[in-house]
């Protein structure tokens, strides 16, 4: 298990400080029992790491299309016991993935871009986790975790390409079978037009919906942002009016997050966003719910990460840093939550706040992060509320680290929508703003409102 760490520092000095004192002045370490999750949002910590425990939709077949068989949806059909049609569905879902040895990059991009629907097997994109590191089938463990056995095996992985529609296939050809995929019921909360925040001849802003991933699962290709957008939402045209196949991601938002959401109908607009965002031109607006009020101004905090670039994880990371995060917290106002506001979250006789959040830096889970580590972990936030207010200095002393151990062992991957909206977002002219969050308009106390 990789610890993830941060704490704040004065902002006028030029290294991080480990004194222990008031938030605004040197403040608190936080250590995260996180496992690479984002890149695979929502699997689940186990409370004993075994393979065996694996919830089904993480289970998969291996094996090899056996001898006279070349129909794919057959092959499946044989390897996961399952009709010819239910075999069929989880092709066209995307739960089934072709080890392909001998095709070259040219050959890959080909198929992948050619919409002929011809005998060429068609390829999804690439496995959950690309942009961010993790290019694994597995189950989500962090490199520096792995034996050198399962980082051989999750190298040879790297060969599997997901087949999206029915097709034939040699005998031989090892595949991996997902046969019971991931569902993600949200999704289709996009049948919901008002959910289409803005669109123009490159970029779409969509509302996203809590407890759905930005990027396909590897058993679920087309229950993610882009795919229920483009079902749903579509289709859209691109500048010179030829129809969007599928929106292009143009960055992420956790999968127990809802809110703003930005997609690109082509590259080129994926390479405008991008460049944005190195630029620091791309200005993003978070509603925050919490238990106890959150402090304002400032937040600077130090994450210990890789050093690695996103998507460029090719190995295990040899290089780490501390890596700077910095937020402002520009409101703290109390609210009343009520229980039946269309969500299953009860509020009981706890005082409710909620801030809103300016990020300065974007770093994966920095809002999480950052305001667990200030001890205002956000609400139904299991992945860092049992570490919430804990340090580095912690492990100094035995009966704080044992402590630790024990917060540690408890954080689990949110099984519900969290406090946490992308409620807006500002870039290149574009200006747009998510719906009312979850947990309601929040009536403010102080207000009346």
């Amino acid at each position: 298990m990789s610890i993830t760490a941060a704490f704040t520092h004065p902002m006028c000095s030029n290294r991080p400080s480990i004194s222990l004192t008031h938030i605004q002045s040197n403040a608190n370490l936080l250590s995260s029992g996180e496992r690479n999750l984002d890149d695979e949002p929502d699997k689940q910590f186990l409370e004993d790491d075994s393979r065996s425990q694996k919830p089904q939709w993480m289970k998969c077949i291996n094996a090899v299309v056996p001898p006279n068989v070349r129909v794919l949806n057959e092959a499946v059909s044989i390897v996961a016991n399952v009709s010819r049609d239910e075999a069929t569905k989880l092709i066209e879902i995307g739960a089934v993935w072709a080890r392909m040895d001998t095709l070259t990059d040219d050959d890959v991009i080909d198929q992948y871009f050619d919409g002929s629907g011809s005998a060429a097997i068609q390829y999804g994109d690439f496995p959950s986790g690309w942009g961010a590191g993790d290019y694994g089938l597995g189950n989500g463990e962090s490199e520096d975790a792995m034996s050198l056995d399962e980082y051989v095996e999750r190298q040879l992985s790297l060969r599997y390409r997901r087949i999206l529609t029915p097709s034939t296939i040699d005998p031989g050809t090892d595949i991996r079978v997902y046969p019971h995929p991931r569902r993600f019921p949200s999704c289709y909360d996009f049948a919901d037009p008002n959910r289409l925040l803005y669109e123009d001849t490159t970029f779409i802003v969509v509302d996203k919906p809590p407890m759905l991933p930005t990027q396909p699962e590897p058993s679920n290709y087309e229950e993610c942002c882009p795919g229920c957008v483009n079902l749903l939402m579509g289709p859209f045209k691109t500048i010179s009016g030829e129809d969007v196949v599928r929106p292009l991601i143009c960055h992420r938002v956790d999968s127990c997050v809802g809110g703003c959401l930005v997609l690109s109908k082509d590259g080129n607009g994926q390479r405008v966003f991008s460049e944005l965002q190195r630029e620091r031109k791309i200005k993003k607006v978070y509603l925050a719910v919490t238990t106890k009020p959150v402090p304002l101004g400032m937040h600077v905090h130090w994450m210990w990460g890789a050093l690695n670039a996103r998507g460029q994880r090719g190995g295990t990371p040899c290089q780490f840093a501390w890596i700077r995060c910095v937020l402002e917290v520009v409101k703290c106002e109390p609210i009343t939550i009520n229980k039946h506001d269309g969500h299953t979250y009860d509020p009981g006789d706890k005082q409710h706040y909620q801030s809103t959040v300016r990020l300065v830096t974007g770093r994966k889970h920095q809002v999480r992060a950052q305001l667990a580590s200030l001890g205002c972990p956000l609400i139904r936030d299991t992945l860092y509320e049992p570490i919430s207010g804990m340090t580095f200095e912690d492990l100094q002393d035995e009966e704080k680290e044992d402590m630790m151990d024990e917060a540690l062992s408890k954080v689990r991957v949110p099984t519900e929508p969290i406090g946490l909206q992308a409620h807006a977002i500002l870039f290149a002219g574009v200006r747009a703003k998510a719906r009312t969050p979850w947990w309601g308009e929040g009536i403010s106390q102080s207000s009346g409102r």
